[in-house]
């Protein structure tokens, strides 16, 4: 009968650690690990859709002064274009500028040709872009408090016998 009784006792104290410690301590970082990898997805598809849009409303080529005439500078750099620079053009209103400085503005400033004013991405890519990077701003704090329990949880929550 006393073998039994430490049998059950040896079982009792394994599920206790496997319960009360050990299983907590995995529940918490499988949601936190979700938490993260949902809201990494959330950004990266709302840029992605951004991104894409611009690249659909404007096209990229290399700059060669018979071919466009037209184009003397970039007015958002007021910088000459030279052979060879890369160009971005507005398909709408045809307005050229450097790629890099059209990509910049656009991402930055928002959505809309710095001379005519002309919208390039829809109002609701927009909308969901600038509201992503609000979230993403704000939420820097939070991301480093998972972050911070990830690291603590992993140090020594489910590895040792401390508990966090």
């Amino acid at each position: 009968m006393g073998a039994f009784a430490k049998l059950f006792s040896f079982f009792d104290k394994i599920l206790d650690v496997l319960f009360l410690k050990v299983l907590p301590e995995v529940l918490r970082l499988v949601i936190l690990s979700g938490c993260i990898i949902w809201k990494y997805y959330m950004s990266s598809t709302s840029n992605y859709k951004y991104v894409s849009m611009i690249n659909k409303k404007s096209s990229k080529f290399a700059y060669k002064k018979r071919v466009k005439p037209e184009l003397v500078e970039c007015r958002i750099c007021l910088s000459e274009f030279v052979e060879g620079d890369e160009v971005r053009e507005i398909v709408d209103c045809k307005h050229g500028f450097h790629r890099h400085c059209l990509e910049i503005w656009l991402q930055g400033y928002g959505a809309r040709c710095p001379l005519c004013r002309s919208l390039v991405v829809p109002e609701v890519i927009l909308a969901e872009y600038h509201q992503m990077q609000i979230e993403q701003q704000t939420n820097n704090g939070f991301e480093k408090e998972l972050a911070l329990i990830l690291l603590k949880a992993l140090d020594g929550g489910i590895f040792c016998n401390r508990s966090f």
